[in-house]
């Protein structure tokens, strides 16, 4: 239960600066994954094998590419992030993470068009999105 804790206080402070500065803070999240790292090769989250550790970071790799691929309109720090919650929870739950922060970040971005609060290139910060989904993933 404690390293949920753990990863709720880094999410949430990178989800508090992210929504404020538009802005994933980096020393967070490396703290995070050299944290993840240590505990994975102490037994205390996930197997601690490197294949699985290397799996878990897939998401994250996926979402380098994809800031690459659009010219960085999905930011670098939110792969960065993807990897942290990957050597935490491992690939599946990272996974679903993932996509429990696209969907309701799709509704919210949906509702805000609608409503005609934001033009279609307004930036929509990722983290807090993400946040959510590892409150569900936990709860769950």
């Amino acid at each position: 239960m404690w390293i949920e804790i753990l990863m709720f206080v880094l999410m949430g402070i990178c989800a508090l600066y992210d929504g404020l500065e538009r802005e994933i803070p980096l020393a967070v999240v490396w703290l995070g994954i050299i944290a993840a790292i240590v505990l994975r090769m102490q037994g205390l989250a996930g197997d601690g094998t490197w294949k699985t550790a290397a799996l878990s970071v897939i998401p994250g790799v996926m979402f380098w590419l994809l800031g690459f691929i659009s010219g960085e309109k999905v930011g670098y720090g939110d792969g960065w992030l993807l990897v942290m919650i990957g050597l935490f929870m491992g690939l599946w739950k990272c996974f679903l993470i993932l996509m429990i922060g696209l969907v309701s970040g799709s509704f919210m971005v949906l509702a805000l068009l609608v409503l005609k609060k934001v033009s279609k290139d307004y930036r929509l910060p990722f983290a807090p999105f993400l946040l959510l989904g590892m409150g569900v993933v936990v709860c769950l």
